[in-house]
């Protein structure tokens, strides 16, 4: 396998590549590369533009092998009229001083094109400015291989706010096997990154995978493989918004039970802090007054280094401590954790104050609770008012169908029929009425070659003496 697919991405290339005496054809990836570089070349010699070319087999090396890619697509432009000082080949820049001054080179626009491979010219190669152009004469092995070529040019600093980007493809070649393989490793890697296939904008999810499918298919030679290729990447689509348009069902119930759920809570609340609001005494300026394990303190100094002894008091248990009366409420000691105690006023509804390191922030703490009931009020108001009309509208939105359906059902009927036209769904071995022609083939070539088959002397089971019919097959 290892030398079909080697030998396979080679002539796929260039057959040169793999027999040095092969004709030149005319329709090969190295000549309508050639075209499309000179054409831009000439096209963008006022502005100096600079075009990438990768190419990761049939490298220049110093090994004379007969042929080599990049020599000849350097000479066709030298022939066209491109100087030669102008193209320049990575793999002849060793140390990172010599590519230090190559890149300054192609991004001043002295060379106008650059080839190399994916590994000599990926991460690191940063000559974006001037860059109109690039050229994929052959697919990597990786998505990541794709993305690092694409990233050259795409990239930030780029003068040219439209660029062009080309991938050359044989078609009916080993080039098909090759875009399956990055669609296929682009979708799983798509799937682990994401991790959660409901979210909120679909668009761009397997985008690059679907780049990838759509090159397999243009290299397949078959229309219909384009066509599924585009049905499915549709169908994926539509399946996730489909998955989502359900979690967006299931969520829409949640939060209508739990606003169901807090709305009454919300009004007992309003309605509790109402009757505390009756019931509140007023506790400003002379008025002030508390009651401390049964006795009165009017002094707000005193009253807060009292509650500080309490709180130190009761910080290392776990039961709430009755302190006595403010504001007409009930007042209690709370410990919590890491012996925090917190200040509860208990009416029909309760209430929090915190201590503080000084005994008056204390006491200001907690006479701001019974002065800010008006503010509570008005806010849990709001939140009712705003958990009902929240209500309502999850309400407008249950039951809604999926808006998309019609067009799922008709894409995935329409994959059947691509799927039994592109017998994907089916064996891949042959029929029996192909197995029956295979095996009269073989038989006859059996003869041909002088061997005695089953038309001459049958063959006899040892065992029951009977003829046993010859069959032959062929592996595919």
């Amino acid at each position: 396998m290892l030398k079909i697919t080697t030998e396979g991405r080679k002539a796929a290339l260039d057959l040169r590549v793999l027999n040095p005496r092969a004709k030149d054809h005319p329709d090969s990836k190295v000549n309508h590369a050639t075209d499309k570089i000179f054409e831009i070349w000439k096209e963008t010699a006022a502005q100096r533009s600079t075009q990438l070319v990768f190419c990761d087999l049939s490298t220049p090396s110093k090994l004379n092998r007969g042929f080599c890619v990049y020599d000849d697509l350097k000479a066709k432009l030298v022939n066209r009229g491109l100087p030669a000082e102008e193209i320049a080949f990575i793999q002849d820049y060793d140390s990172d001083v010599q590519k230090h001054i190559l890149f300054k080179e192609v991004k001043s626009g002295k060379i106008r094109v650059l080839v190399g491979s994916t590994q000599k010219m990926g991460a690191g190669t940063n000559v974006q400015e001037r860059l109109i152009a690039e050229h994929h004469l052959d697919p990597p092995w990786r998505p990541a291989d794709v993305e690092q070529r694409d990233g050259r040019i795409l990239r930030q600093g780029n003068q040219n706010s439209m660029i062009q980007i080309f991938r050359y493809v044989t078609e009916g070649s080993f080039d098909a096997y090759m875009w399956q393989t990055l669609e296929t490793k682009a979708r799983f890697i798509n799937q682990v990154m994401t991790g959660d296939s409901h979210i909120r904008h679909i668009e761009d999810i397997d985008s690059r995978a679907l780049t990838y499918a759509e090159v397999k298919a243009i290299a397949s030679g078959n229309p219909l493989v384009m066509e599924k290729a585009t049905v499915d990447a549709e169908i994926s689509r539509l399946t996730r918004l489909r998955s989502q348009h359900t979690e967006t069902q299931y969520r829409i119930r949640d939060q209508i039970r739990h606003l169901s759920e807090d709305i009454p809570f919300i009004r007992k609340r309003i309605e509790n802090l109402m009757s505390d609001m009756k019931e509140r005494k007023e506790t400003r300026g002379e008025a002030f007054e508390i009651q401390i394990e049964g006795t009165t303190v009017k002094d707000r100094g005193v009253a807060g280094e009292l509650l500080s002894r309490i709180a130190h008091r009761v910080s290392s248990g776990r039961e709430e401590y009755e302190i006595g009366k403010f504001a007409g409420f009930h007042l209690f000691a709370r410990p919590g954790f890491l012996q925090q105690v917190t200040l509860i006023l208990k009416g029909d509804n309760q209430y929090t104050a915190n201590f503080s390191d000084n005994p008056l922030g204390t006491i200001r703490s907690l006479e701001y609770v019974p002065q800010n009931f008006e503010n509570r009020l008005s806010s849990h108001e709001r939140d009712l008012r705003e958990a009902e009309k929240n209500r309502r509208e999850l309400e407008t939105k249950i039951g809604q169908p999926f808006e998309h359906a019609d067009k799922f059902n008709s894409l995935s009927q329409r994959q059947k029929e691509l799927e039994e036209s592109l017998d994907i769904s089916k064996n891949q071995a042959p029929n029996s009425l192909a197995a029956e022609e295979t095996e009269i083939q073989t038989v006859k070539e059996i003869e041909n070659e002088g061997l005695q088959a089953s038309t001459q002397e049958p063959v006899v089971d040892s065992a029951s003496k009977k003829p046993v019919k010859l069959r032959v097959s062929t592996a595919h």
